[in-house]
């Protein structure tokens, strides 16, 4: 009987450091998983910003080359320019219309 007692206390005491280890590398392991789940965020992140940069920076040049398109476009422009190339309203005979089939 008393031998059965003392096998089983030491069995017990090498379960305890056994336990104790797997419970401090499964600490280490969460920790680093957890840095490395961070380290991947903070990187994503970086990564939306830009494009959200990028996506700005185009839509303001985007609306900015609308402006002047609508300015090249505009009726005194284009009066203006026709009149620096030396040309004139058609005469009412000059104006051919053509269809398309």
């Amino acid at each position: 009987m008393r031998m059965k007692k003392m096998v089983f206390q030491r069995a017990s005491g090498r379960g305890w450091l056994l336990v104790l280890a797997w419970g401090v590398i499964a600490c280490m392991s969460m920790g680093l998983v957890l840095v490395w789940v961070n380290i991947e965020r903070m990187d994503t992140n970086y990564f939306i910003n830009i494009a959200q940069n990028t996506l700005n920076e185009r839509k303001s040049l985007r609306a900015k080359l609308q402006v002047e398109r609508e300015r090249l476009l505009s009726p005194y422009e284009l009066r203006r320019r026709a009149e620096e190339f030396g040309m004139t309203e058609p005469r009412p005979g000059q104006v051919r219309r053509l269809q398309l089939n």
